[in-house]
């Protein structure tokens, strides 16, 4: 029932006086789905007038100072019309008058059936298809769908339709409709606009089958599935003229009972103009929204204008409107404003309540924490509003109960409360709670999350358990509730260590992770977003302080180790932290669910479009994002065209390496791939289960290039059977299911000089992060973190089937990490070896003399202590350079079969290890080695230095003052010298030298002079200067000021354009002035 709204006197508003057009409606926490299915911030823009309006004559903004920020798009309101305009910030301005098909399905195609793989260009315009057969669409094969029949044993099917556009600014938007079975992928002009998601590959090739079946749909009435395309998205695609569309069509098996290839592209036109197709008979037009190119926030002022800067109408949005609730006017177009709890986009606004607005929260006093005793709710009372709570983590609504003063816990809970208004007000946002008593944090960061009950627990929709449709004799319980993509909303509080609150915040739960989902302790996902509270703005990973922003993160239960050891992917990614990895952070944590204790978790970043943002600084829009078969975030066509040039370039070539580093980043791919192979992760590369645990981004810039992201190594160290004897360098060559990034794997190999790169990172690594000593101290940090907290875990979830029972079991499963690491060294090195056909294991010692006085730097690290011992691989140069501490040089090298030739150079490269070698570097003391000292010659100061072995820097001083940095002082004045020289880490300081001279004269030099002469003179003390050129008249040529100037002045003049004479050169300082003739001669 609508609240009564009488207006006995109509008082018309200086807006709705003059204007016609005013906002009707607006949501600032989206809640409302735009035509590409995404939730948005939202204006409804009413015409209150009895004619209609072109909207192309007027502007929308939130901004009172910037009132023409969003054109609106030619469009026609008419009377009392509402649109509504998405504030999404996309500008999306075009506007269609009406849509056209482009391209049939029943028009006639050249297609190839797949027998071979075809050129890699076969999908662009300028490819020759004259060979191939023609047809009428669809093509293919049971199902009597088809007007082209084809072989009932076809796996895969090329199509080609050559097309004309008549006019691309007359396009507001395509659409692609895809009718097909089993599997597709299109593109318009040779880029990838749209697939089936059924494919194992980014490249399906001409035998490629599809991962599971997929039925076609018109042939029994259905609509085909479609993709929207603004003209943003399609106008650097489509060209004006000739273009063509071409699609793969793939089967599931060569004993599929039907294949389907119905395809059809169709526009909004923007003119009244018809150039193509009638529309399927089937075919909806799409609703097209406007969209601004601005964001709505609280507190700003939405400004409707026209084009001559008059104001048609103005609000403010209440900074109390908060997710679900929209801001109107009721009636329609009335100046009477409402608060909505059930908005009305596009509807009459009388179909909701008329709230006048929201009751405040209420106050609770009793604030969220630690407790050893009963805890007394306190709270202020409010005599126009009832406060109902709940413990169970519902949201309260009118049937619970009313919070009075008796109300006190003793055990741990949460408590959420809601102000319920006696007055035509809206009932106030939930207050939460959580009150932890008689438990500890053990010094780990605490998350409250607080759902309602059902969101967790009701069988038909709760996200927590199996459901009806749960395999229930078959693990991991594949159909159960948990393997849905359900997200439920959510609120939280968050405790540091030392139990301090520091944020509260809403945001969308999820249950996440693969096989673990089975688990009884299960995984989380937080999404926070811009529709609730926005991103949590706190620094929850110490190890990557600086991220203090996060849109999501993942809770997660320790993955297929949550029954074991619960953190190897912790330590494994904390142990390549060094290295050129891209890879989650991780931080233990407790979490609360509920207000029960839920157990240990680790914080872990989820790695999306957000990641890279944070960790690389990369805008979250401008990356390019994959995973095993499709772009997450922008597009997978620079891939796919890296690996065709990388497939495509000859391995023996020179600038194999430089085309694949244009590509890839380098440092990062060896540094990844190393790791991978190293631990010997059988959930990867298509090794054992398909192509998992595969992610990789780059910047969507010019000369972007791919890293790969290192997360779930949970099957890895033989946790599922794999022992160290296993070659994990083949396996990645060679996997079961064979991918392009196998592929690119295996072909760098072949190039001598990313082989040598590999095989030296690899000895690299192996000599330092997995060394024994190294991994276990890291790995007991880990256990230490967590250690303390172990045993309340595992008294709440080993009765419950867990498979953690004890603390030694605990400890003990960590123990078998390192041992296997430690195992693992020797093999890792065998395997190099016998996979790139090496020549042996060669160890290197290093040494310097005296200790700590410097280091030695081999391949791509420089070990921290000496002596140091490693292992490299014959075949393979190596490099090995001396570096001197600060205070030292380098001397010499203890001779060898290699540094004998060479003992004074500290760069030794190129080396081929024939043998084991031990390189000794000697240093020696700067003073000791070098010398420099000041001589007068010809009245200039010169630099005398011995010993010097690389570039010099100079630094003089006069009388204490730093004046030049040249190599000679030329024209000194009297005064008192010193030189400080710099050489690689020795600074090395002359003794003082005191120049005496009795005049002071400017150096003019040549004197006479044609075109140009020199000006030299030397200030040891700061002065404001005047230097003047004059002719034999007195006449001033130039004049040339310099403030606060001390030092050295060396600079020609130019004189070219003066005619020959006499000239003098003045020179007027703070305390003297200085007057020197010069001759110009032709």
């Amino acid at each position: 029932m609508n609240k009564l709204i009488i207006v006995f006197i109509w008082v018309f508003s200086p807006y709705l006086f003059f204007s016609q057009l005013l906002v009707n409606e607006l949501s600032v926490h989206k809640g409302y789905l735009d035509e590409y299915q995404v939730e948005n911030d939202w204006i409804e823009i009413i015409n209150t007038g009895s004619s209609s309006v072109n909207l192309n004559n007027y502007y929308l903004s939130d901004n009172n100072d910037d009132i023409d920020k969003w054109r609106f798009p030619n469009y026609q309101i008419s009377s009392s019309e509402k649109i509504i305009v998405f504030a999404s910030g996309k500008t999306l301005s075009f506007y269609p008058n009406h849509w056209e098909t482009i391209v049939q399905s029943s028009d006639y195609w050249n297609y190839e059936i797949g027998s071979f793989n075809l050129d890699s260009d076969w999908n662009t315009l300028n490819y020759n298809d004259q060979s191939w057969n023609t047809g009428p669409g669809g093509i293919g094969y049971g199902d009597n769908d088809d007007n082209t029949i084809i072989s009932s044993n076809t796996l895969s099917l090329y199509m080609r339709k050559n097309f004309v556009i008549q006019d691309i600014n007359d396009l507001s938007h395509l659409i692609l409709h895809a009718d097909y079975d089993d599997g597709f992928i299109a593109y318009l002009n040779g880029t990838e606009i749209m697939r089936s998601n059924n494919f194992n590959t980014f490249f399906p090739t001409f035998n490629t089958t599809t991962n599971n079946n997929h039925e076609a749909v018109l042939y029994s009435g259905g609509v085909p599935e479609s993709k929207l395309f603004s003209f943003e998205d399609f106008s650097d695609i489509l060209v004006q003229g000739n273009n063509v569309l071409a699609i793969q069509v793939h089967n599931s098996s060569t004993t599929s009972s039907d294949l389907s290839s119905n395809f059809f592209l169709s526009a909004g036109i923007i003119s009244n103009q018809n150039n193509y197709q009638n529309l399927p008979s089937w075919f909806t037009p799409p609703i097209i929204n406007m969209h601004s190119n601005f964001k709505l926030s609280n507190g700003e002022t939405i400004v409707i204008s026209n084009t001559a800067g008059n104001i048609s109408d103005s609000i403010t949005i209440p900074n109390s409107l908060f997710n679900g609730i929209s801001y109107g006017r009721s009636p329609d177009g009335n100046n009477n404003w409402c608060f909505f709890d059930q908005p009305t986009p596009n509807e009459n606004n009388l179909n909701s309540w008329c709230y006048d607005g929201i009751e405040s929260q209420p106050e609770i006093i009793t604030a969220s924490g630690w407790y050893t005793n009963l805890v007394n709710v306190n709270f202020n009372t409010n005599s126009q509003s009832d406060i109902r709570y709940t413990t169970n983590g519902d949201v309260p609504d009118l049937n619970d109960p009313i919070l009075n003063s008796n109300l006190s816990f003793n055990s741990s809970t949460v408590f959420s409360a809601k102000a319920f208004s006696n007055q035509n007000l809206l009932p106030s946002e939930v207050i939460d709670r959580t009150f932890i008593i008689n438990e500890q944090n053990h010094n780990l960061p605490v998350f409250s999350i607080i759902t309602n009950e059902d969101n967790l627990w009701d069988w038909n929709t709760g996200i927590y358990v199996m459901g009806p449709n749960a395999n229930v004799n078959n693990y991991p319980y594949f159909g159960s509730n948990f393997w849905e993509p359900w997200s439920k909303w959510s609120r939280m509080e968050f405790f540091d260590a030392d139990q301090n609150k520091q944020f509260e915040t809403q945001f969308d739960l999820e249950i996440h992770g693969g096989w673990s989902r089975a688990e009884p302790q299960k995984s989380f996902r937080i999404d926070t977003k811009s529709i609730y509270k926005g991103s949590i703005e706190y620094p929850l990973i110490s190890g990557k302080s600086h991220i203090n922003k996060y849109n999501n993160f993942n809770l997660r239960n320790g993955g297929q180790h949550g029954w074991n050891d619960r953190i190897q992917d912790a330590i494994i990614s904390r142990v390549v932290k060094e290295t050129n990895i891209d890879r989650m952070g991780y931080e233990p944590a407790i979490v609360y669910l509920n207000g029960d204790y839920w157990g240990l978790y680790g914080i872990r970043e989820k790695i999306d479009e957000h990641y890279v943002e944070s960790n690389h600084g990369m805008r979250s829009d401008k990356v390019d994002l994959l995973n095993r078969d499709s772009a997450l975030a922008g597009s997978s066509d620079h891939f796919m065209e890296s690996f065709e040039i990388i497939q495509n370039t000859s391995v023996q070539d020179t600038s194999f390496i430089d085309v694949f580093s244009s590509r890839f980043d380098i440092d990062n791919y060896l540094d990844y791939f190393i790791t991978q192979t190293y631990i010997q992760n059988m959930d990867w590369m298509g090794i054992a289960w398909g192509l998992n645990n595969v992610k990789l981004w780059r910047p969507d810039t010019l000369g972007g290039v791919w890293r790969y992201v290192l997360y779930d190594t949970d099957a890895s160290f033989g946790y599922f059977g794999q022992n160290i004897w296993d070659n994990y360098i083949n396996a990645a060559r060679f996997p079961t299911v064979s991918s392009e990034h196998s592929q690119i794997f295996s072909r760098v190999l072949l190039n001598q000089d990313f082989k040598c790169k590999f095989t030296n990172r690899y000895d690299d690594l192996i000599n330092t992060i997995f060394q024994t000593t190294h991994f276990n101290q890291i790995s007991n940090e880990l256990k230490n973190s967590i250690s303390s907290a172990i045993p309340t875990h595992i008294n709440l979830w080993s009765s419950q089937g867990s498979g953690l029972n004890s603390f030694s079991q605990w400890s003990n499963a960590i123990s078998s990490i390192s041992s296997y690491n430690s195992a693992r060294i020797a093999t890792a090195r065998l395997h190099i070896n016998q996979s790139l056909n090496l020549q042996g294991q060669r160890t290197v010692q290093l040494d310097v003399d005296p200790p700590n006085t410097g280091k030695i730097n081999i391949s791509t690290i420089t070990p921290d202590f000496y002596p140091w011992n490693g292992v490299y691989h014959g075949g393979c140069p190596i490099n090995i350079s001396a570096i001197a501490d600060s205070g030292y040089t380098f001397s010499h090298w203890e001779s060898n079969a290699i540094t004998a030739n060479n003992l004074e150079n500290e760069n030794l490269n190129n080396i081929n290890l024939n043998s084991g070698y031990s390189f000794k570097a000697h240093f020696t003391t700067c003073d000791e080695a070098l010398d420099v000292s000041i001589e007068n010659y010809n009245d200039l100061l010169l630099s005398n230095i011995t010993g010097f072995t690389t570039d010099v820097i100079y630094q003089w001083y006069a009388n204490g003052q730093p004046i030049s940095n040249d190599s000679i002082i030329y024209n000194p004045s009297n005064g008192v010298y010193k030189l400080y020289v710099t050489s690689g880490n020795c600074q090395v300081l002359s003794d003082l030298f005191i120049y005496e001279e009795n005049d002071y004269d400017l150096q003019l030099y040549p004197n006479p002079a044609q075109n140009e002469f020199e000006l030299v003179f030397l200030l040891t003390s700061r002065q404001d200067i005047e230097i003047s050129l004059k002719n034999s008249l007195g006449q001033e040529i130039f004049n040339n000021k310099i403030y606060d100037f001390l030092g050295q002045y060396k600079k020609v003049i130019d004189v070219s354009y003066l005619s020959k004479g006499v000239y003098f050169v003045q020179l007027k300082t703070d305390n003297e002035i200085f007057n020197k003739k010069i001759i110009l001669s032709r």
